[in-house]
């Protein structure tokens, strides 16, 4: 017997439904204290390579994470380009309290009910590989069933569709996709033209404090998401207070 949509989006919506939206209250929360982090977990990247050796122990520094201040997490599950898994995630989910973010590459609706099954609280919509349709159709599922929206621009055009979404967490990417070098300063600069009822993320560039109190004095900017700089660091506990202090 062939389930339908409906009956789909009945069965996720029971899923942990007490517990919506924990990613947007937590950064929400972190932010009125002081910056809010978000704590990524990867094992390789395009830009980077083998960030770490495959037998990395991503609960453990999940866990590292959250003794020291990290809002939220957000989990690689790409296979192809961040040797992630689905099962990464879930076992970071197991291990920790902190609400965690779906990294990947979200191009079809069957991928936003796994993410919920799997435990994630928050997918990424990447604007850059969804058409306006796609983009506010897997939004509007995904809110349905109580998964939080990262939308996420590269740049001002981008940003202008943001703007018409529903979600109020907006991540603009300083890595540049074509030749990934990366500018803290796109940030900046897209976030600029930002509606105030959104909640802009810097993702990507961040190797120390002072690359986050550049970005505090120049724009509006005070939740940012940090994986390599994290993870390649030999004393985690201390960077990550460096970065949060």
């Amino acid at each position: 017997s062939n389930i339908s949509q409906s009956e789909i989006i009945d069965k996720c919506k029971n899923i942990n439904s007490d517990n919506t939206n924990l990613f947007s209250k937590k950064l929400i929360n972190a932010r009125n204290q002081k910056i809010s982090i978000i704590g990524e977990l990867k094992r390789s990247s395009p830009s980077a390579g083998d960030i770490v050796n495959k037998s990395i122990n991503l609960i453990e520094l999940a866990k590292q994470y959250e003794k020291n201040g990290i809002s939220c997490i957000s989990v690689l599950t790409d296979e192809k380009y961040f040797n992630g898994s689905n099962e990464d995630l879930i076992k970071v989910k197991k291990n920790t309290n902190l609400p965690v973010l779906r990294k990947d590459f979200i191009v079809d609706q069957y991928q936003i009910f796994e993410s919920k099954i799997i435990g994630a609280d928050c997918i990424l919509l990447i604007l850059s590989i969804l058409d306006e349709i796609e983009s506010s159709l897997f939004e509007q599922i995904a809110l349905d069933i109580g998964l939080d929206v990262l939308i996420e621009v590269h740049n001002e055009k981008e940003m202008k569709r943001a703007e018409k979404m529903k979600s109020p967490l907006v991540g603009i990417n300083n890595r540049n996709l074509s030749d990934f070098s990366v500018d803290i300063n796109n940030s900046i600069n897209v976030s600029r033209s930002m509606n105030s009822n959104k909640i802009p993320i810097a993702e990507s560039g961040f190797h120390s404090r002072i690359d986050i109190d550049y970005v505090l004095k120049n724009s509006k900017i005070d939740t940012f998401l940090i994986g390599e700089a994290l993870m390649k660091s030999s004393n985690l506990s201390q960077n990550i207070k460096n970065f949060i202090n």
